[in-house]
């Protein structure tokens, strides 16, 4: 009997959200419709919006549904979107457009308390992203809150400070989804202000594998995310730290949201970045070590290069370790394997200041040596300009041991520097090697050159004018003039 009565009650439970799922399928068939969609999202961003069809259906609660060729336009007024309702978006007044957007939220979990998403995914999205030459972005008035008259009057500070920070515990609900975001889209950027345009190509950037549970936070708090994009310049930047790029990135890692201690939302970033192709031209910290004066002295066009474009293709071990919390990433095991010098760096940049804390480490391609010693020779014989002077220097023996400092022991130029400053205008000092400055190892040449021509010119008259027992006492003229 009470087995019966169990079954019965299994029953009815299932009966129950059965006709929940059918009455709620049935809501949203006959009210979610392309129309339905595109006056609700035109209202709400205060945009023309056309949609070319909606995948829906009575089990679309469960299936999820489609929205395929949504287009948004930018900004309208309440009676421009009046005159243009029902009509396409012009593609030059294209804000946002997609091919398509999947949503597919598991139903019966909310009955748990539990939201578990399996995809909010847009296909090959188009954003045109702008700035005027007053500073003002074309999305501003989404993200800045809309003031009304009530809200220009001064009111009197909330009781008890200001608004609590929001935590962990004021989630209702845990939190599970498959995947969020975008796949294969494109962002252009155009900002008038500085007459600069970028553009966001191949994007795929989504959050995946999503576990947040406010009563067991330890375990689950965390995003899984994946970002694969190219991103370039269009034409000359006029200003910033970098002159023209193209590169392409790949990221793979994960995103704590909440802080475990606090339980407070304050995101915490841990990727593995790759960069396995690009090119670079006018990277102003290249620029910078470029014009540190004694490296000019040594190795002149042998580093001008870096002012130059630098390109790259075909290496996995291109990329870094981003850790980024609170403004502040930090760089770890950063590698750029370049034609004419492989890069190593690490430390940190503040996203707010833009200020700079790195290490970097340069290693020049050894088949450079020769030609760096054959262009040491010719300044130092180019310096020295007695011909006396010149018959007691072998410019290339000198120059082989000016190069001595910059060699480590496989034979490498091996150079190391601290950046500080910021991002716009990075500071250099160069930490490894020690080198004298080319000027000094010239006059120390030129000083013991004539030394010898001295001490030449000395025996010679000796042995003109004395007699040989007698020559024997100017053996160590050389060793007094020196002392001298």
């Amino acid at each position: 009997m009470m087995v019966k009565k169990l079954l019965a009650a299994i029953g009815v439970i299932i009966a129950i959200i059965v006709l929940v799922v059918i009455v709620v399928g049935i809501i949203i068939y006959i009210k979610v419709d392309k129309t339905f969609i595109e006056n609700q999202l035109s209202k709400a961003l205060n945009r023309q919006v056309s949609i070319e069809a909606v995948d829906v259906g009575i089990f679309s609660v469960i299936s999820g549904f489609e929205v395929k060729n949504l287009a948004i336009s930018n900004f309208k007024t309440p009676g421009e979107l009046k005159a243009l309702q029902g009509k396409p978006v012009e593609k030059t007044d294209l804000f946002s457009g997609m091919e398509t957007l999947r949503f597919k939220l598991k139903f019966l979990p909310l009955l748990c308390g539990k939201i578990d998403l399996r995809e909010l995914v847009l296909y090959k999205p188009v954003v045109n992203l702008s700035k005027n030459r007053q500073g003002v972005l074309n999305i501003d008035d989404l993200i800045k809150s809309k003031k009304t008259p009530a809200d220009e009057t001064p009111k009197e500070p909330p009781a008890g400070g200001p608004a609590k920070p929001l935590t962990a515990d004021d989630i209702p609900l845990s939190v599970v989804a498959g995947e969020i975001g975008m796949k294969n889209g494109t962002i252009n950027y155009r900002d008038d202000q500085y007459d600069q345009t970028f553009q966001i190509y191949n994007l795929t950037a989504l959050l995946h594998d999503i576990q947040i549970d406010p009563e067991s936070l330890d375990q689950k708090n965390e995003i899984k995310t994946k970002l694969d994009m190219g991103i370039k310049t269009v034409g000359a930047m006029k200003t910033g730290s970098v002159q023209n790029f193209n590169v392409t990135i790949d990221a793979a890692g994960k995103v704590i949201p909440f802080d475990k201690k606090t339980r407070q939302l304050n995101p915490e970033v841990i990727l593995h970045v790759g960069m396995p192709a690009g090119e670079v031209t006018g990277l102003q910290i290249f620029n910078a070590v470029a014009a540190v004066p004694i490296l000019g002295d040594y190795l002149g066009q042998h580093l001008s290069f870096l002012q130059g474009k630098q390109q790259w293709k075909g290496s996995d071990k291109n990329g870094w370790d981003l850790r980024y919390k609170a403004g502040q990433a930090e760089i770890t095991n950063g590698n750029l394997d370049l034609e004419q010098t492989k890069l190593h760096f690490n430390g940190g940049m503040n996203l707010d200041s833009r200020a700079l804390a790195m290490n970097l480490n340069m290693l020049m391609k050894k088949e450079i040596n020769d030609a760096v010693r054959t262009s040491l020779a010719q300044k130092i014989d180019a310096a020295i300009k007695s011909p006396d002077v010149k018959k007691y220097v072998n410019s290339l023996s000198v120059a082989q041991e000016a190069m001595k400092p910059l060699l480590n022991d496989e034979g490498f130029i091996d150079l190391s520097a601290a950046i500080g400053g910021t991002i716009q205008k990075p500071a250099i000092t160069l930490t490894k090697p020690a080198l004298t400055s080319l000027g000094g190892l010239v006059k120390d040449t030129i000083e013991d050159a004539a030394v010898e021509a001295g001490k030449e010119a000395v025996k010679g008259a000796a042995r003109k004018y004395l007699k040989e027992d007698q020559q024997k006492m100017l053996e160590d003229v050389g060793g007094l003039l020196k002392k001298k």
